[in-house]
Parts: C-alpha cells; structure tokens; sequence
C-alpha cells in the first residue's frame, strides 16, 4: 500500500516540488520514498511505499521497465499478479522478470493489453503509468473505488495524488481552492460529498471503475471498464438453493486465499458482526497459526460490542486484541482525525476505525475487513424502509400517519415521519438514506436551513430502467448505497484510517467476483423470515454456534449523541450564531431551534448538528 503523485506540466518541473507533494504522503508509506523526472522535466511522479509483496528496494517505485519507456506509480495490491505473470511469460519468453513484485507485472500487462489492462487486474489499485514514447500518462482506479485518486487541472498543470492534502501543496492548487457550495449543500444531505465532487471546485476525484489518459497538452479523456449496472442479469433457476450456498461459499474462500498473499504479518478486524466474522473464520481456516484480531469497545455499555467481539474470537481461537475506548479519548483524538480527513465527512465511526488501525499496526502490517457485506446481502434497515415506502397502500396512509407519529412525541416516532415526507422519484433513494442516518432531508435544507436556497441544487439519482425491472426496491436501495455509500464513505474512512497509521486493509466481500455473484442472488437468499443477510449468516453458522450469529447488529458505531452532550459538547460553539455569521451559510434561528430541541430529547437530532459542526469548523479553518 502506497501514495502516489504525479504532475503534467507545460512547464519545467522542479524536483523539490514533486518531493514536496510527495513527502505530504509519507504516512501512506513510510518504508521507501522516491520520485521520477522525465527529461524535458515536463513530468513527474512521486511514490511513498508500504512494502507488502516482494520488500526488497528491487521492486520500490516508481519502476521503470521496457528499457526505461513505461513508468509508474501504484496504490494497492493485484491478487491475480502471479497468474498475470504467467500468462505474459507464456505470450513473451524473452520477458524477464527481476522482481517478484506484483507492480512489475502490472507494466508488462500494460505492455501487452494497453488500457485495456485494467479489466485483466483483480484487486484494489490507483495506477499511473507514464509511456515516455507517447509522451502520455496513463491512470486507472479499481472497480469500487478502494484506492483513491484526487487531481486538479488549469491550463499549466494536471496534478494528481492519492490525497487532497498533498495536492494542496502546489501552488496552483492552493492559490485556487474556491470551497464548491454545491459540495456542501450533497455533504449535509449525504453526510459525505460524492464523487466526481470535492469541497474545492478545482478538485475532483478520479471515478472509481475508470481508464485515463492525460497528453502533454494537458487535455484528457476518462472512460469506464466497468459498470456494475451491466452485471446485473434476470434471475436464473438454474441452481439449487444449496448450489448458490455451496458456489458463494467457494468463491468467499477463494476472495480471502487471494487477499492472504503477503510477505509481512496480517490479521482481521473483528467487530463481532456478521460480516467482520465470517471473514475472519474463512481466515482461519485457512491460516496455518493463530490468526491475530483486533477489536475496539467502549465504555458506554450500550454501545459496548467488544464482548461479542471476545466471543467470536475465542470460539474460533484467535489472537485477539481489544481496545476500551473512553469519552474523553474520543474528545481528545476527534479533532486530529478530523483535520486528516482533508474534507468535510460526517461519519464518526472514523473514530474507532483510526483507533482500531493503530492498535493492529503495531502487530500487523495488513488487516481485511468485512466491508460490502452490508451493501451486498440487505444488511442495513433502510432496505425495509425501501420496500415500505414503494408499498401504495402504505404510500396512501402516509399524510395521516406521518402526523400522527409527529404528535405522539416519541423521539424515534418523530425520527421516522421525516422518512414519510413526499419527494419527487429523482430523490428517493437519498431521502431514504439521508433520513435513514438522520441528516437534511432535501426539503429542509433548501426551505429551512439555508439563508440563500435560490442556489441550492438538489442530489439526484434515478433508478437505471434495466434495474427496475431486475431488483427489488429493497435490492435498489442497496444498489444505491452500493454506488454512493459504499464508495464515497465507507471505503474513504477506512482507507485514510488505515493509511493514517501505515496499515493496509484488504476486503473480501468487496472481490468483484462476489459483487457480481450477490448482485444476481435471489432476493429470498438475501433477508428470509426477517433476518438480514441471510445467507452470509446460514454460512456462519458452519463456523459458529446460533448465538454468536443471530443477534443485533451495531459495528464500530460511537455513541454520538450522549458524547456531544457531555465531553463533546464544547463543539457547539462551532454552530453558535456568531461562528454561524462568519460563514452566513445557515439561518441562525433554525440552527438554535436544532439545538434546543436535541437538549430537550430529540437525539435524532444529533447527526444534522454534527453535520454542521463539521462543516463549520472546516470552513472557518480553510475558507
């Protein structure tokens, strides 16, 4: 695991200032460091490695093979590497491999297949090669979007980096950092900003699942290789119930063989859930020793989940490690965390990610997660919700029952009438989140929140045709989530977690083998009876008792609300009507309302005020 830079210039380029980029992603990869000028000095790349496969210096970057025509820089790990390799020493016996790297295979498959190469990788990458006799550079992102690529583009310069952070540290880059109103507006809905977006107008992510390339002119072109909306086929009868079992146990197993090639020690996250530990059981079984796991509590017991966690680990006889986070902890790490994330991000569970990360580097320098599980087997009950809302004698009952459930005063009745409230097709699948994570509805942003609506512009997504007619709403729902969710949070949390502390994550379920396999499972595979992800749990059951299975679900989520009443509470002076005339974004009248409210016990509350704690404190440090 890697950061990786690069600059196209029309002019000459020094090699300070790509070190100096570079040296901002040092903790991506502490082991080596290194950058690469092409002779007209017109391009540059930069790398900082974590070395994983093949730790000798034979194989840091940037590499350069093909008598020094093809360059490049890499984020990430290629499982099939050795497979790859293979196949190329099969085409070209004249082919001479000097490392056991799995970057050099991907220079010689870019060799062979050109762009086309990235449909032949399966694994986790942010890829930039440099061709010397076009003169061009050429990138690729991984099909779900692990490994980040963010770049900026005027009429001097292309620059790219696997964060915003280092970016900044060009000029050009600095000295046009306009905050992107619209960015702000997606970030209190969502609670993330999606890509292409970021929060500066002049950057933006490179799009997961996409080819690139950049001519010296500083023209470019992206075009996918993959779109998961074409994997998605009718259901077919052709396997048995006990097939589909059987095939998607294989192709798990084979999703954790590959994700356990290393040359350095590895371990699992284990939150005790579904997911986490039935990855962690497939690591088991196939590891010769005690695997290593690593889990974080808290004192807060309702939020406290290391017990199950112990359980599991015990059963199944790992290595386990466990850390017992504190209020004052958080409060003390929130605002570090906070300033590395590099834009606005509303998901707390970024906390005990961090904290779980450096607990396992210092024992590990690889980790897989259970991250997708979720996404891909209908683990979140937004997906009932989905279903409900679709319903049309439930729709028909909304008005009264939406007045009803505000009346009856009820915190979490009142939570769910703003889940009733009509919007237009194009907003349904991100009300139904938004509200689902109780943020900003649409509605409430542009006619309550902010004091100029007129330049509100609405988050859309439309439903693909071919998917109305293939997948459930429940199955929709998940397929949004799948394409936003997924991407834009949960996969950028875990990668700037772990990359903050050195440490490598791996995701099996995130195999785009298995993506592919559970986009086409039956929908009575995925929740049966009213159990959720059902056929993840009937496949834990082989590893575990029923009552290590079956139970609530919670993961590495922070008891938020009672901590911004209590140590956290001194973060609403962020959103105090004097902080909140500095950035005239949001009326002050509506903001207090908020306030008084969530103190007199509608804790629903909670995440729309943190939304605007996060967004107000990034502004008044960077705008």
């Amino acid at each position: 695991m890697c950061g990786i830079s690069g600059i196209i210039s029309r002019t000459e380029i020094t090699q300070a200032r790509i070190q100096e980029i570079n040296t901002a992603l040092l903790h991506r990869g502490p082991d080596a460091q290194a950058v690469y000028l092409n002779d007209s000095k017109t391009v540059a790349l930069g790398h900082t490695r974590l070395s994983i496969i093949d730790v000798s210096v034979q194989a840091n970057q940037p590499m350069q093979v093909d008598n020094g025509n093809l360059i490049i820089v890499f984020n990430g790990e290629i499982y099939n590497f050795k497979k790859l390799k293979a196949l190329i020493e099969a085409g070209n016996p004249a082919i001479r491999f000097v490392t056991n790297s799995d970057t050099e295979v991907i220079l010689y498959a870019f060799k062979k297949w050109g762009m086309a190469m990235a449909e032949h990788l399966e694994g986790m990458f942010a890829i930039a090669i440099y061709d010397k006799q076009l003169d061009r550079v050429f990138l690729f992102r991984d099909r779900v979007g692990k490994k980040p690529i963010y770049y900026f583009c005027n009429h001097e310069h292309f620059i790219f980096a696997s964060e915003i952070k280092a970016l900044l540290k060009h000029p050009s880059v600095s000295q046009s950092k306009e905050i992107d109103r619209q960015a702000i507006h997606e970030f209190l809905h969502l609670g993330y900003i999606p890509e292409p977006k970021t929060i500066y107008r002049s950057i933006r992510k490179f799009p997961a699942g996409f080819s690139g390339e950049v001519w010296k002119n500083l023209s470019f072109s992206f075009k996918p290789y993959w779109k998961p909306e074409a994997l998605v086929k009718p259901k077919s009868n052709n396997l048995s119930e006990l097939e589909i079992k059987n095939t998607l146990h294989n192709k798990l197993r084979s999703a954790v063989e590959k994700r356990l090639i290393s040359d350095v020690p590895l371990g699992t996250f284990l939150s005790g859930g579904t997911d986490s530990s039935l990855v962690t059981a497939l690591v088991a079984e196939q590891s010769k020793g005690s695997v290593k796991t690593f889990s974080i509590g808290f004192k807060e017991s309702r939020f406290d989940e290391h017990r199950y966690a112990a359980q599991v680990a015990s059963f199944l006889k790992t290595n386990h490690h466990e850390y017992i986070l504190s209020e004052h902890e958080a409060a003390g790490l929130l605002e570090t965390y906070l300033d590395h994330l590099d834009e606005p991000f509303a998901d707390t569970s970024v906390i005990p990610t961090m904290l779980v990360a450096q607990m396992a580097r210092k024992e590990v320098t690889v980790a897989l997660t259970g991250d997708g599980g979720d996404e891909l087997f209908l683990g979140y009950g937004t997906y009932t919700w989905a279903s409900r809302l679709a319903n049309p004698i439930f729709r028909a009952a909304k008005p009264g029952l939406d007045i009803g459930l505000r009346l009856i005063g009820s915190d979490r009745f009142k939570r769910i009438s703003h889940l009733l409230d009509s919007v237009k097709p194009q907003h349904q699948r991100s009300h139904i989140f938004s509200q689902e994570q109780y943020l900003f509805s649409e509605y409430e942003i542009r006619e309550r929140l902010l004091k100029e609506p007129l330049d509100y512009e609405s988050f859309r997504y439309q439903d693909n045709s071919q998917l109305n007619e293939l997948l459930s709403e429940e199955e929709k729902q998940a397929f949004f989530d799948l394409k936003y969710y997924l991407k834009d949070d949960l996969l950028v949390k875990v990668d700037m977690a772990s990359m903050y502390h050195s440490l490598e994550c791996r995701c099996p379920l995130l195999d785009h083998d298995i993506i592919e396999f559970a986009l086409n499972t039956p929908f009575s595979l995925k929740r049966r009876g009213g159990v959720n992800k059902w056929i993840l749990k009937e496949l834990l059951k082989e590893y575990l008792p029923d009552s290590l299975v079956n139970r609530p679900k919670w993961g590495f989520s922070i008891p938020l609300a009672e901590w911004m009443k209590n140590e956290l509470n001194y973060l609403m002076d962020f959103i105090s009507p004097s902080k909140l005339e500095t950035t005239n974004l949001f009326k002050t009248d509506y903001v207090s309302n908020l306030i008084t409210r969530f103190k007199h016990g509608e804790d629903h509350l909670y995440n729309r005020l943190w939304a605007i704690i996060v967004i107000q404190r990034f502004l008044n440090q960077h705008a």
